[in-house]
């Protein structure tokens, strides 16, 4: 990719002074002006994106929410936390803030791979749970929406590992309901158009 770069540099450099001197362009010269946009538009840095299956959580230590600005660590689980295209990581202090951040676009390219923390069945959602728990990729996790959580600012949204987990889970609380990651960001989406 970096010699397609340099490659597409190098023509458009030579083509580029054709176009300011209002010289017309030869039937080589419009062609070679396209490749060269096309490659250098299209090459750089990061836009590689990330191997997605080698891609794992790394353990919270003090990063702060990229939405709120809080303190991960000391919040209630489920946190979140993604990796951009570049490689850039950022924080989540719960569910909600992670739906606000891939909500929005990211100076960092585009969400790669997102993960989750995961409760047990038996953690009390009343209950603040502060203590490291397994993460999961998004996509594999099981969340319970509708579910009032003092301890959490913003949308309520717990993680499980399992369908079995957030179905006891949700049997459990009166207008909780089990969702995947789809049927949660379209739920996500509706209540911020509610707004």
């Amino acid at each position: 990719m970096a010699l397609l770069a340099r490659l597409g540099a190098a023509l458009f450099l030579f083509g580029a002074p054709l176009i300011r001197l209002g010289a017309p362009l030869s039937r080589f010269g419009a062609p070679l002006l396209l490749i060269s946009s096309l490659v250098v538009s299209g090459c750089g840095p990061g836009d590689e994106g990330i191997d997605r299956e080698a891609a794992s959580p790394i353990e919270l230590a003090d990063q702060e929410d990229a939405v709120c600005g809080m303190l991960v660590r000391e919040q209630s689980a489920p946190r979140a936390q993604v990796i951009h295209r570049d490689g850039e990581r950022a924080f989540f202090c719960s569910v909600g803030d992670l739906l606000v951040h891939l909500s929005a676009p990211s100076p960092h390219g585009s969400v790669q791979v997102v993960f989750v923390e995961v409760l047990r069945a038996d953690d009390d959602p009343q209950e603040s749970h502060t203590a490291a728990r397994p993460w999961r990729r998004a996509e594999e996790a099981t969340y319970v929406i509708g579910i009032d959580r003092p301890s959490i600012m913003g949308a309520s949204v717990l993680a499980y590992a399992s369908v079995e987990d957030a179905r006891l889970v949700a049997s459990r609380h009166a207008g909780a309901r089990v969702v995947d990651l789809a049927e949660l960001k379209q739920w996500w989406r509706a209540l911020q158009a509610d707004r």
